[in-house]
This record gives structure tokens, C-alpha cells and sequence, in this order.
């Protein structure tokens, strides 16, 4: 019996861990060959401009390329360059680029899964189920899913903001000396600025630490002995920083004028065109409405914010709450608030989520009352459940073909060859694509060239007002390649028949909309309602989804989540045809 318990064991633990990797790779080739990502993009162009072509000089290495750190391009370089060896081609290319990016992103979450397990046990009794439920609540989040496939630095900065709370935990737990913790978080701190020079403000933690373990511990550290053991973890930090980013300082004036360039978008007072979504959107209103629910799921999006006001007030849970406000305030009253902005503190938040979970099993634990027990349980059961289907649902986006290389098969094989189609600007790649779904000698055939609109300066220029006029009158079909254009510029929302979305909270956002954007609004409500002499033929989506034999049992419609946590990979594409 015990043999036969213990194998049960086993292999549920192996299922977990099989489970964690396949949710982290698979589909890591979703969108190639093609620049699905634009900060994917930038990245891999950087490494593929790592090359010396006249002998090997010191700025062989340089990425010329300052948005983020060279350690991530660094590593991206080493296993390109690995894999181009293993295949033999001796040559780095795009596609392997893309690959060696993403496969880092994908063991990074691998790893940070491992790091905050570790840290719930800390925080909590070390138990099977403790262990167990922590499992669960970080392999199937799906933040860590989603980041897990780009090719950029989120699921790495994630990976170091959870050593650093691991070792914060570790030290105010008493169960690390400080000279330990010290160096740890010198050295890690160091990585993570080299990673995006943003993470500066991962420096909360460290200073957390100290402060907390300085006016709270019974063996107090001197203030002198915190002030100088954070002044040596910024020591630390900035050699580890200019040894594994030298470039910074090799090309000063290019680092400084892409931080300047970076921070000014950041905050508006450069509105780029790929930020209009932020227009008119209230701080902390808009990132709990439309990016928290999204990235972690709402039940643990719930319970995080029950659990930062019911956890024990201790001083490492303490610490979890300041860490978070820490690092979500720095952005928070930002311009731009992307969803990626907030990487650095989804591990806290779904670690607060995961410490409720697990309080509620010590609860259950200690119910005596059978039915009471039993109702506890029930209730219990399904709120794991309820966490682990928005993870689960949430991997089809990738196990599927694109869905931009599905819309494009439709398009081939549905619309006559050199039809008139009238498309819209700034999707990264137009449809339609040429892919392993569709015949090439259909895609010569069909010779299909959409017009490629900008929509985004139309209201501001007459000439282009005029040329969407043509273009609208000689259309034989428009492409709505996703919702950039349509929801950012006003409050409509296409889903077959016209919709407003008038949530209390945007009445005034939408009527600014509507007066800063009225070619805009008055174009996409013709086009939606039909008043503009076309239907809509086709839809293609990728929602997060659960399948049972070809059946959608649960759908997680996504489109109003902040705008890059769908149109990168599984942005909703319409089609439509003159009447």
C-alpha cells in the first residue's frame, strides 16, 4: 500500500513537471518565419548585427541596439550561434535568432515556477499540498505562459525579481547571513538592470529586506551595518552591470539618447503612434480592468487582492506587500502602461494569490464539523480548478496554427485574384501570409496586394482623407487585421452587429475619442453597421479555449485586454466584402 501511495505520488509530481515544460514550450515556433513581435523583432536584428565580417575587433559584440541590456542579446548570441553549429549552417539566421530568444524566455519561466514554489513553501508549512498547490498556481498562470513565447526580456526579469524575493525571504527569515545576501543580491540586482535598465527599482527589495530585518530582528543589524550593506549591494550591482553590459558605456551618447527616447514615450511627452491606446485612460483604473484580469486570471487576480489585506501581517508578509506596491507604483501613473510594464511584479501578486489558496487548505485542515468540512472542500476544489483553466485554456493559442495563417488560407482560397482590398498600417506583418497552410503556386496566382492604409494620420491630412475616400469606393474587401485601429481610436466594438462599449468609468473617454477621431469613429461605424456597403464574410480568432473532441467547452474572449496581450499572437482578424 505505502509502495503503491508512493508511486501515485511520483508520478503526479512527474505529470507537474511535464506539464510545466510543455505549457512553456510548447508551440515556440508560433508566427515564423515571419516578425510577429516588433520588440521580438528589434532584438533579434540587434544579434544578428553581432558579427564580425573583417576580423574580430571590440565592437564585433556591440547589438547597437539600447532599449534593453546586452545580457539578454549576449545569451541569445551564445545559443544562436550553438544551434548554428549543431545544424551545421555555420551562419545565424532569423528564424534560429527567434528560437534562442524565446527557448531563454521559456526556461527562465521554468525556472522562476521553481524559485516561487519554493518561496510559498517558505512562507507557508512545508507540506505535500502546499507544495502541491503552489505547483499549479504558477505553472498554469498565464502571464507566465504567454511571456514564456515572446522572445524579449519579461519572463527574465520575472526569473530575477523572484531570486531576489527568495533571498529577501531567506534573510528575514534569519536563514541566510547577510554577507550571503549581500552578495546574492549585489550580483542578481546587477543581472536584472543588465537585463532593462527599468529594474532599478528591483532595488526595493534588497532595501525592504535590510530595513525590515534591521528595526524588526531580536539580533538587530546596526543602521550603519544596513547602510553600508546596501551601499555594497550597489557596488556589486553596477560592476556586474558594466561587465555584462559594456556597451552602454562604449557607445554613451546612443545609450543615453535611447533611455531619453524610451522614458519619453513611457511617460507622453512623446506620443508615438503605437501608444494611442493609452490616450484618455485613467492610471490604476485602466491596468486593473484591462491588463491584471487578463494576465493572471480572475481567480487569482481575486484572491491576490483578498490576500493582501487578510495574509498575516508579519514582517516577510509585509515585505510581499510593500515589494509589490514598490515595484507596480513606479508605473502605474505612466502614459504607457503595456502589460509587460508590470512583468516585475506579477510573481508577487500571484504568490499572494497562491498564500490564500494554501490558507484556506490549513483552514480546511482544522474543520472538524464533517459537512461543514465537506462544503469547505467542494468550494476549495473548485477554486483550483477555476485557476488552473484560465493556464489551460490559455496554452491553445499556441498549439494551434496562427491565427493570421488561418485568416490568410481563407483569403487565398475565398477571394478572387487580384481583388481590390483595402487594409490597415502598423500590424508588424499584412495579410496575407504566405505559410505552410496555403499552396504557393495559389499565392502566385491569386497575386493579392491589400492597400496598407494609415489610419492612425488620416484625421490629420487631407490628402489622405481623399485617397480613403478612392480607396473605399474602388474596395472590393476590407481587412480588419485587429482592433489597434478601431478600439483605440474610438468606443466600438465589432462582433457582428455595432456595438458601444460605455463602461461608467470611459464616458468621458469615449466622447473625447469621438471628437479627437471623428474621420475614424464615423468610418468604423459604417463599416460595422453596414452603412458603408459591406458585410462582414469572415472572422478569425484565437481566444484562450478549452477543447474536448473539436468541441469549445470554456472560451476566455481576450480582445479588450490590453492591446499587446493579443495582438502579437492572437489578435482577432475581420473580414469584409462589398455588398
Amino acid at each position: 500500500m505505502i509502495a503503491k501511495k508512493s508511486l501515485l505520488k511520483f508520478g503526479l509530481w512527474a505529470m507537474l513537471i511535464v506539464t510545466l515544460i510543455y505549457t512553456r514550450f510548447v508551440g515556440l515556433d508560433w508566427g515564423l518565419p515571419y516578425p510577429m513581435h516588433p520588440d521580438e523583432r528589434n532584438m533579434v536584428n540587434a544579434i544578428l548585427g553581432m558579427t564580425c565580417h573583417e576580423g574580430w575587433n571590440i565592437d564585433c559584440l556591440n547589438p547597437h541596439f539600447y532599449a534593453y541590456g546586452q545580457i539578454p542579446l549576449f545569451i541569445g548570441y551564445f545559443f544562436t550561434t550553438i544551434a548554428s553549429v549543431w545544424t551545421q549552417s555555420f551562419r545565424i539566421n532569423f528564424n534560429e535568432t527567434v528560437l534562442s530568444l524565446r527557448f531563454l524566455s521559456a526556461v527562465s519561466s521554468v525556472l522562476t515556477v521553481f524559485v516561487m514554489t519554493k518561496v510559498a513553501v517558505l512562507l507557508s508549512k512545508k507540506t505535500s499540498h502546499n507544495v502541491l498547490i503552489a505547483l499549479i498556481t504558477f505553472i498554469f498562470s498565464p502571464v507566465f505562459i504567454q511571456f514564456a513565447h515572446f522572445g524579449t526580456t519579461e519572463s527574465l526579469l520575472m526569473l530575477f525579481v523572484s531570486i531576489l524575493i527568495y533571498f529577501a525571504v531567506l534573510f528575514i527569515q534569519s536563514n541566510i547571513s547577510l554577507s550571503r545576501y549581500v552578495l546574492w543580491s549585489g550580483v542578481i540586482f546587477g543581472l536584472a538592470v543588465s537585463t532593462k535598465v527599468s529594474s532599478v527599482f528591483f532595488a526595493a527589495i534588497p532595501i525592504l529586506a535590510i530595513c525590515i530585518t534591521t528595526f524588526n530582528n531580536q539580533e538587530r543589524i546596526s543602521v550603519v551595518t544596513a547602510f553600508f550593506s546596501l551601499i555594497k549591494i550597489a557596488f556589486l550591482a553596477v560592476i556586474v552591470f558594466v561587465v555584462t553590459s559594456p556597451y552602454n558605456l562604449f557607445d554613451w551618447e546612443a545609450f543615453v539618447h535611447s533611455m531619453n527616447y524610451e522614458s519619453s514615450v513611457g511617460i507622453g511627452t512623446y506620443k508615438a503612434f503605437y501608444t494611442r491606446q493609452f490616450e484618455y485612460t485613467m492610471p490604476l483604473t485602466f491596468q486593473f480592468i484591462h491588463v491584471f484580469p487578463y494576465a493572471l486570471g480572475i481567480p487569482i487576480f481575486m484572491l491576490s487582492i483578498f490576500g493582501f489585506f487578510s495574509l498575516p501581517w508579519n514582517k516577510t508578509h509585509i515585505m510581499l506587500r510593500l515589494t509589490a506596491i514598490a515595484l507596480f507604483i513606479p508605473n502605474a501613473f505612466m502614459y504607457a502602461k503595456w502589460s509587460r510594464f508590470y512583468s516585475p511584479v506579477f510573481p508577487v501578486v500571484i504568490l499572494i494569490g497562491c498564500l490564500v489558496i494554501i490558507q484556506l487548505i490549513d483552514m480546511n485542515l482544522r474543520i472538524k464539523i464533517k459537512i461543514v468540512h465537506t462544503v469547505h472542500s467542494i468550494v476549495l476544489s473548485l477554486v483550483v480548478i477555476a485557476v488552473m483553466i484560465y493556464g489551460m485554456a490559455y496554452v491553445s493559442i499556441y498549439r494551434h496554427p496562427d491565427v493570421r495563417f488561418r485568416a490568410s488560407q481563407w483569403i487565398y482560397e475565398n477571394i478572387p485574384a487580384s481583388a481590390h482590398i483595402l487594409s490597415e498600417t502598423a500590424n508588424v506583418v499584412d495579410i496575407p501570409m504566405p505559410n505552410s497552410l496555403i499552396d504557393y503556386s495559389v499565392v502566385n496566382q491569386k497575386n493579392l496586394n491589400p492597400i496598407s492604409f494609415d489610419f492612425y494620420e488620416v484625421g490629420n491630412n487631407e490628402i489622405l482623407e481623399h485617397d480613403l475616400d478612392d480607396q473605399i469606393k474602388s474596395a472590393e474587401y476590407i481587412f480588419v487585421p485587429s482592433r489597434r485601429i478601431f478600439w483605440n481610436h474610438s468606443c466600438l466594438k465589432s462582433n457582428n452587429t455595432l456595438q458601444n462599449i460605455r463602461y461608467s468609468y470611459e464616458e468621458s473617454r469615449c466622447e473625447s475619442l469621438e471628437k479627437e477621431y471623428p474621420l475614424q469613429t464615423a468610418y468604423y461605424q459604417d463599416l460595422f453597421s453596414g452603412t458603408l456597403g459591406f458585410k462582414q464574410v469572415a472572422e478569425f480568432q484565437s481566444y484562450p479555449r478549452i477543447e474536448l473532441f473539436g468541441q469549445i467547452l470554456i472560451e476566455f474572449p481576450d480582445e479588450a485586454a490590453e492591446e499587446t496581450w493579443t495582438v502579437f499572437d492572437h489578435p482577432v482578424i475581420r473580414i469584409y466584402q462589398r455588398k
